[in-house]
């Protein structure tokens, strides 16, 4: 799965069903990281496929999940930055 497959999937589905579906992949998210997550996708850009997700937002999910989940996380959807 790529990432825009994955924010394809987290734009439609509720944060019960995101954990729920976040669980099938062995990367336990909480209702409340995937709340805190959620904004982050306002500031997506495909260019993000090709040059990776740039520093600071990065900063800000490693803020949220912690740096270990976040390469779990990331490791799966692509390369980690």
């Amino acid at each position: 799965m790529d990432y825009l497959s994955l924010l394809s999937e987290i734009n439609r589905k509720s944060d019960k069903e995101l954990a729920e579906y976040a669980k099938t992949y062995q990367i336990p998210l909480s209702k409340k990281e995937i709340q805190k997550l959620r904004p982050l996708l306002s500031s997506f850009s495909i260019q993000w496929v090709l040059t990776g997700i740039p520093d600071h937002v990065m900063k800000e999910i490693e803020k949220i999940l912690g740096k270990q989940k976040t390469k779990e996380l990331l490791g799966k959807y692509g390369r980690y930055i």
